[in-house]
């Protein structure tokens, strides 16, 4: 993106033959891919940086005159809507977005699964899954059809999806991004966030969207905290971890937070669990739910309210503790982003003859912590397996710490 940006600014292409180029691409990559929900009208926007950029998002987002689909619909149209706040800032920054993009039902899954629409296809590898909830951002990313897609994370939305189509994947700061116009799951966990393939595209669109967050310097010595729970981790992911570490110039103390790590997910799913039965208690209760929204749902009319409210009452001193601990004397806390390698997507669709509860587990068991403490986490790919699938990192800063996330996604990221 950022290459276009410099040929729109020597004038040797036009905004409107440089949207009229992606657009067409987009449509084309599409009948591959199946990402798209719908093609939207693109106007010529000849203000701000992002002028000529055409861009896709996840289909979660209020824009002129159309409700979302939440993965269950197409758009529905409705007179005198305006766009959500993160799109309305990428449009004043020049932006186009030419396609509404596939995602998990109402954002609740770790995978593409829906039935509502024709199975998405992982552009690397077609047998491999997509992740979720933000399942079309991924696709259309690592497909070429977008240079960058916003999402949401709430417990692992946007990194799910990124790793599993080796993306660079941005949890951002809770509250850093506004949720206006953007249709909740969870609102204490819930983050918008961006994929992309490169880190200085995202940090255009980043920048776009919190432009008062100013940047920090890049610096060549990173202090790194690092947790690796051996027992937990596929050998695969290990070695290639390891390997990746002992290329870097940087200091990588290992540490173990596996009792912080297992106190906080569980106030983090708590939250979830309760947060989710709240947004969607109607359909909960009266057996229209789609499956992933029961899944949890369920389990959050059940839970006690003052089990929510003890979850939400700690959450501050759980943040206050992790990052003085972990952000004092270092810049970084780098952790796996799966527990396995990237399974086949039959492998984890819930139904399917060869589900497989562990590999599905092993997508999302070490994101929605991040969620409950609020933190900033990239998904960064550092390796590949023996088929060719990516492995990952997630690399966690202390809050607003977005900018030093992305200078080390530069420095490091060998894809």
């Amino acid at each position: 993106m950022t290459e276009l940006q410099a040929l729109l600014r020597s004038g040797a292409i036009s905004a409107k033959e440089a949207l009229a180029a992606q657009v067409l691409r987009g449509q084309l990559l599409n009948s591959r891919f199946n990402c798209v929900v719908d093609q939207l009208k693109v106007d010529l926007n000849n203000r701000g940086p992002l002028s000529g950029i055409a861009l896709a998002h996840k289909d979660i987002f209020q824009l002129h005159d159309r409700l979302p689909g939440l993965g269950v619909s197409h758009g529905i149209p409705q007179t005198g809507l305006k766009p959500a706040a993160a799109i309305k800032a990428l449009q004043k920054a020049g932006a186009s977005q030419w396609a509404s993009l596939v995602m998990a039902p109402h954002a609740c899954g770790a995978t593409s699964q829906n039935s509502n629409f024709i199975r998405c296809i992982n552009p690397l590898d077609e047998n491999a899954t997509v992740g979720g909830s933000s399942s079309g951002s991924a696709v259309a990313v690592a497909s070429g059809m977008s240079y960058v897609a916003l999402g949401t994370d709430t417990a692992g939305s946007i990194r799910i999806p990124a790793a599993t189509c080796g993306l660079i994947g941005l949890k951002t700061t809770h509250g850093a991004v506004s949720t206006e116009g953007c249709t909740p799951l969870s609102p204490s966990l819930d983050s918008i966030g961006i994929i992309s393939r490169y880190a200085e595209d995202l940090r255009e669109v980043w920048s776009v969207l919190c432009p008062n967050i100013p940047q920090s310097n890049t610096k060549s010595n990173w202090k790194c905290h690092i947790w690796l729970p051996e027992n937990e981790v596929d050998n695969e992911v290990a070695v290639a971890i390891k390997r990746w570490l002992s290329e870097l110039t940087i200091k990588a103390q290992p540490i173990d937070i596996t009792d912080e790590f297992t106190a906080i997910s569980r106030h983090s799913l708590r939250v979830l669990f309760h947060e989710t039965a709240l947004t969607h208690r109607a359909s909960l209760l009266n057996g229209l739910a789609e499956p992933g929204v029961k899944a949890i749902g369920l389990m959050g009319l059940g839970l006690p309210e003052n089990w929510y409210k003890a979850s939400i009452e700690s959450r501050s001193a759980f943040l206050t503790v992790f990052v003085n601990q972990h952000f004092r004397n270092a810049d970084f806390l780098i952790i796996p982003s799966f527990s396995c390698t990237v399974p086949n997507w039959s492998s984890v669709e819930v139904g399917h003859p060869n589900f497989d509860r562990s590999q599905l587990f092993g997508m999302h068991r070490y994101m929605s912590f991040v969620n409950y403490l609020g933190l900033p986490s990239l998904n960064l790919p550092i390796s590949k397996d023996s088929r060719g699938r990516p492995i990952c990192l997630q690399v966690i800063s202390r809050p607003y710490g977005e900018h030093r996330l992305l200078n080390f996604a530069e420095q490091f990221n060998p894809i």
